[in-house]
């Protein structure tokens, strides 16, 4: 795992997402997939570990059922 300033700075950029007026006037499927791209990111470069990876995917999948209702 990566130290632990690099993971505060990413997991605020997966929460500005929430914030980002381009972000949130993308459809669903493309806020699913932005999310999914950072938490996928965040993985293989070893910000996160698998269960942090976890806890977004659900996060994303949880935002995405909210989104199409």
């Amino acid at each position: 795992m990566t130290t632990d300033i690099q993971q505060v700075n990413e997991m605020e950029a997966w929460f500005a997402l929430l914030s980002d007026a381009e972000f949130e006037a993308g459809s669903p499927e493309y806020r699913y997939e932005t999310r999914l791209a950072l938490a996928d990111s965040m993985l293989e470069r070893k910000v996160i570990d698998c269960g942090e990876w976890r806890e977004l995917v659900d996060e994303a999948v949880s935002a995405y059922a909210d989104d199409v209702g």
